[in-house]
């Protein structure tokens, strides 16, 4: 999908040709993609597809074998400290001293770090992710999506410019998973860049505005989620075939989908009212009509079907 590139100046992290090798393993495989100030980028992939390892670089735990990784114009291993100065994360599940209360533990972290941190912003960031009245319980009495919000509250506390996020909604229930994702938008809306890995395709689907597909290693897709879109209509009938015919006829270059309905391109919106109308009139039986826009789960999918194709037909 082409895209118009955004001034060089709102690239927040920037990941050139890089490689990371374990011995004769290829964990992740010349990729290069750009997230930008303000985004809420998804990092899609099945598990082992190189997304933590990605992650792990962009934090300086593990270095890259070749190419360059830089956070706001810094290189990572050229200058670790300041590219990292203004960053929050949560990686994999997160780990805190059991015996030690919420607040105790986010203190002994900062402590840790070498970072400062008022009692006032501690309890405002608590709150935030919902857990004021447990500040004072000892963390081995907290479920995982209580720490999962704890990490949260953690990665918040120094104001970052951006938030590294692998899996941050496990455990989470429905309605903290609601809280979270609103969380995040107003983050986002205020010029935080956050790029998030998750399985929850349908939390991402509700949040992102960029999305990085990666299989084996490789990016197989990027897509600017708030880039116009030709407008379609879902259309299902009682008669599919008979529906199909017609929609052949007219020449819409209409697409069946899984569940017999089918997406019918339209110049507007609105024309789905004289869609519906032309369709009665040809004594077709109408079950549902309205705007139709592909989920994330088809369009992840399609991206890793595609690509697990390709790798098999290099191989033959």
């Amino acid at each position: 999908m082409s895209q118009v590139a955004p001034d060089l100046a709102d690239v927040m992290i920037n990941f050139h040709n890089v490689t990371k090798r374990y011995g004769r393993v290829t964990a992740v495989d010349h990729v290069s993609f750009q997230v930008y100030r303000g985004d809420i980028c998804g990092f899609l992939g099945p598990n082992g597809a190189g997304k933590t390892t990605s992650l792990r670089m962009l934090l300086g735990l593990v270095g890259p074998t070749s190419g360059r990784i830089a956070i706001q114009g810094i290189d990572i291993q050229k200058d670790t400290s300041a590219a990292l100065d203004g960053v929050g994360a949560i990686i994999e599940e997160s780990h805190f001293y059991p015996y030690l209360t919420g607040e105790q533990n986010l203190r002994q972290v900062l402590r840790l770090r070498g970072l400062g941190a008022t009692s006032a912003d501690i309890r405002r960031r608590m709150d935030e992710v919902g857990l004021a009245d447990a500040s004072n319980r000892r963390v081995k009495g907290y479920s995982l999506g209580m720490r999962q919000r704890l990490a949260l509250a953690l990665a918040m506390l120094q104001d970052p410019a951006i938030l590294i996020l692998d899996e941050p909604m496990n455990g989470l229930d429905p309605a903290a998973m609601r809280e979270f994702r609103l969380h995040l938008m107003k983050l986002a809306e205020s010029g935080v860049t956050i790029l998030l890995s998750s399985h929850i395709l349908s939390e991402v689907e509700q949040v992102a505005s960029r999305l990085i597909f990666i299989n084996h290693g490789r990016v197989v897709g990027i897509e600017d989620r708030r880039q116009a879109r030709g407008v379609q209509a879902y259309v299902r009938s009682a008669d599919p075939e008979k529906l199909g015919q017609w929609l052949e006829r007219q020449s819409t270059h209409a697409t069946e989908l899984e569940d017999g309905a089918f997406a019918v391109p339209l110049e507007r919106p609105e024309d789905i009212a004289f869609l519906i109308r032309t369709l009665v009139q040809a004594d077709i039986s109408i079950l549902e009509a309205k705007p139709y826009a592909e989920n994330l789960e088809r369009q992840y999918i399609d991206r890793m079907t595609h690509h697990e194709e390709v790798l098999q037909n290099a191989k033959v």
